[in-house]
């Protein structure tokens, strides 16, 4: 019974590395995947989180909330990029001040256009995306 158990783990850790999460987590932000992050920051986020994204974008202005700085996520998050939070963020939304509610997120359905974005796919472009925002942070890991 304990082989079986450990047999599982290993299974589900092998799967996990062949993967990438577990390369990407010890490893940081995939210099390719940020990249061509960029492009989708520059084309859907700048505007508000601005070209050095520290929420000093042309309309971050206009809105009645501070836009947050995201070269900070990490430091704001016990040292550790929220990568897995951040994803959440752009794909599904979150009930964030000035990001809206999960029927709405910022942008909407905008984003789900990767034409342009380098990404084959939604998923590909939004991990891009957060490795982008991942290669920013100031000081965390």
């Amino acid at each position: 019974m304990r082989s079986q158990g450990i047999a599982a783990f290993a299974a589900g850790f092998g799967l996990a590395v062949a993967s990438g999460w577990v390369v990407a987590a010890a490893k940081g932000p995939d210099a390719r995947a940020a990249t061509k992050g960029q492009i989708t920051y520059l084309r859907y986020c700048v505007s508000c989180h601005g070209p050095s994204a520290r929420g000093d974008g042309p309309l971050a202005g206009d809105l009645r909330i501070t836009v947050p700085d995201l070269t900070t996520l990490g430091t704001r998050s016990d040292g550790v990029f929220p990568y897995d939070r951040v994803v959440r963020i752009i794909k599904n939304g979150e009930t964030l001040r000035g990001h809206g509610s999960l029927e709405m997120p910022a942008g909407g359905d905008a984003f789900k256009n990767t034409k342009g974005t380098e990404a084959a796919s939604i998923d590909e472009a939004i991990a891009n995306l957060s490795h982008f925002v991942w290669s920013l942070q100031q000081t965390a890991t």
